[in-house]
């Protein structure tokens, strides 16, 4: 029986019939979670973002996570629909960005770093990977994306349960809960189905690995008394010994060591070797003679006959710079030719039984079919078909892959390659503190009744007039102020 718990409370009885859709697709990629809830009056639960949803089928649980997004339309009765969309604990790890550097650390230890630092409410209990790391940065980019990184380097897979507990682990290593064979009832009838895919047929692998030592050579060359550069027709791995006319001469690594202490120099890149203007070479038949152990890039070519003498050729190309043993490119080959010489094979199949989850190996035993084969579960999709019971749809690829898988984890084990980042990332972490600052004023109002004493400075000008002077008078006061006088009509001698 499902059940779905909204935020700690049960709500499964007002979710709309039907409308629960589970998916859960290989590994690191998320699980998600959408069903369907109508809000009317007699029903006044509003679902809203970042809650926690868990959903059980019996005493299983089948999925965990947050809300991820709610989506609401309006009903002709007067009713919403709320459509809500979940995703696993997966959506927590991206809220911080990783900005770390680690050199010569285990790749478990990395993850619990990690998570102590960017994600402290996740778990590394089923961690499981000690692959030492010789050097790997992280730019601020996500925890998924960092795990997931060192997942695509060490060729293992991870996802987070539902209890918030990383799981990283060998590829193809985690068992289903049950297999399949005919009439066991672990499958609906006439549910399973499988395929061949031709397309991915390979029966004659060509490896190309990186520079390795061969031999050693020599090369000869004329002088003339007059030519100081010879070029070299290999790159060797070491400093060569040069001779001129049986004689040893002193040997240099060109714009690196003392022009005036070697009589010649060579350049590993250029492939060359200069002689100074003192040390010219004189003139003779092969009187110059380079000696050393030359690199060369390897390429191995291994096919299977009878593929071949079946279907035909089916030429499959694969460059990996950091192997540097012919036997490992012979092995890698190999390892491709018995995983693709008869093609792939995909299939599905529909259950009421729950448990599957898809990274789980599952084998497939059917006399009816002809098939005797163990499969890579890579999807699981639930459908909700009545109130109580639901329908697991699941997506199988074979596992005739298992074997390349295991074999470059078993190089990474035996330290015959290396887990390192190519070039240098320059890893900044400042901290910009924001400062606040707060300014008052305070100001103090007298309100008591005190008498205040202020003095004023009075001036008086005098200006003497003569007996005759003659006063000019006007009818109002002069302004600007002036001699001119106020004539008084009311109250002076003149009225």
């Amino acid at each position: 029986m499902i059940t779905i718990t909204i935020d700690g409370t049960d709500r499964t009885s007002i979710i709309e019939l039907g409308s629960i859709n589970k998916k859960d697709v290989i590994n690191q990629q998320v699980d998600s979670l959408s069903f369907n809830i109508i809000y009317h009056p007699g029903q006044t639960f509003r679902p809203d973002n970042n809650l926690e949803v868990v959903m059980t089928d019996g005493a299983t649980t089948v999925f965990a996570g947050i809300i991820s997004s709610v989506s609401k339309q309006n009903q002709a009765n007067g009713s919403v629909l709320y459509k809500i969309q979940c995703k696993d604990y997966s959506l927590e790890l991206d809220r911080l960005l990783v900005n770390e550097q680690y050199v010569n650390t285990s790749v478990e230890d990395i993850i619990t770093d990690i998570l102590t630092n960017y994600a402290p409410t996740f778990t590394d209990v089923n961690v499981n990977c000690p692959i030492n790391v010789e050097k790997i940065s992280f730019a601020r980019i996500t925890v998924t994306d960092a795990i997931q990184k060192l997942a695509d380097m060490s060729s293992y897979s991870w996802y987070v349960d539902y209890v918030k507990d990383i799981h990283f682990f060998e590829k193809n290593s985690e068992p289903a809960p049950f297999n399949l064979a005919d009439d066991d009832g672990n499958y609906i009838t006439e549910s399973l189905s499988l395929s061949e895919d031709f397309s991915q047929l390979r029966n004659r692998v060509f490896v190309k690995g990186g520079e390795i030592e061969g031999d050693v050579r020599s090369e000869l060359f004329n002088g003339d008394g007059a030519k100081k550069q010879f070029k070299l027709s290999n790159k060797f791995a070491h400093l060569p010994t040069v001779t001129v006319g049986g004689g040893a001469k002193t040997v240099g690594v060109d714009y690196i060591d003392d022009e005036t202490a070697f009589d010649c120099f060579w350049d590993y890149n250029q492939q060359y070797i200069r002689f100074k203007d003192t040390t010219i070479p004189g003139a003779g038949t092969n009187n110059i003679v380079v000696t050393g152990i030359p690199l060369y890039n390897l390429v191995v070519q291994v096919e299977e006959p009878t593929s071949i003498a079946q279907y035909g050729v089916f030429e499959f190309a694969k460059e990996d710079k950091t192997i540097l043993s012919r036997d490992v490119a012979v092995a890698m080959a190999k390892t491709e030719l018995l995983a693709y010489k008869d093609g792939l094979v995909e299939g599905s199949f529909q259950t009421y039984t729950t448990g599957l989850r898809s990274g789980q190996v599952i084998t497939i035993n059917s006399t009816l079919m002809g098939v005797a084969e163990t499969f890579l579960i890579q999807r699981v999709a639930y459908s909700q078909i009545s109130k109580d019971d639901g329908v697991w749809s699941v997506e199988l690829a074979t596992l005739r892959t298992t074997n390349i898988i295991d074999f470059l984890i078993g190089l990474l084990k035996s330290g015959s390659k290396l887990i390192s980042e190519a070039g240098e990332i320059v890893l900044e972490k400042t901290v910009f503190p924001i400062e606040t600052i707060t300014a008052g004023e305070q100001i103090d109002i007298n309100t008591d009744d005190i008498p205040k004493t202020e003095e004023v400075d009075i001036q008086e000008v005098n200006t003497v007039q003569a007996i005759d002077y003659g006063v000019q008078f006007v009818v109002g006061p002069q302004i600007p102020a002036g001699t001119k006088r106020v004539f008084i009509c009311d109250g002076s001698r003149l009225a």
